[in-house]
Parts: C-alpha cells; structure tokens; sequence
C-alpha cells in the first residue's frame, strides 16, 4: 500500500511522496495511485476539502472504488 500526502498548500503537480511534495487533490491522488493506498492529510480543513470532493462525484464515478474493496 503507498502512503500519499495531502495538503491545502500542496500541488497537484507535486508527487505527493512526502510532507513536502504534498498533492492538493483526490482526483490527483487517483492518478498517481490508482490501487489502495494510505492518505496523509495535514489539516481538519484539507480533510473536509477531500470528503467534499468525494461526495460530490457521481454514483457512476465511485463504481470502480467500490469494486477496488470487494
């Protein structure tokens, strides 16, 4: 499982491997790593920011996560 670090001042141009490489986003995290992997976030408010991006997709779009778990 990889470990990814998420951050308000990250960058979605960033590989997300370190604290100081942090990413911004889930949509980018999936591209980087589109098995299971082991969020990092440093805040309450990049959390909140990440469960908002989440629960905005469509139903269509989290089928494959889903299966991901099965």
């Amino acid at each position: 499982m990889s470990r990814i670090y998420v951050s308000d001042y990250g960058s979605d141009k960033n590989d997300g491997l370190s604290k100081q490489t942090a990413i911004y986003s889930w949509k980018r995290a999936r591209k980087l790593f589109p098995g299971h992997m082991e969020i990092t976030v440093d805040s309450a408010s990049a959390r909140k920011r990440l469960m908002k991006e989440l629960c905005g997709r469509r139903s269509d779009e989290l089928r494959p996560l889903q299966r991901a778990h099965d």
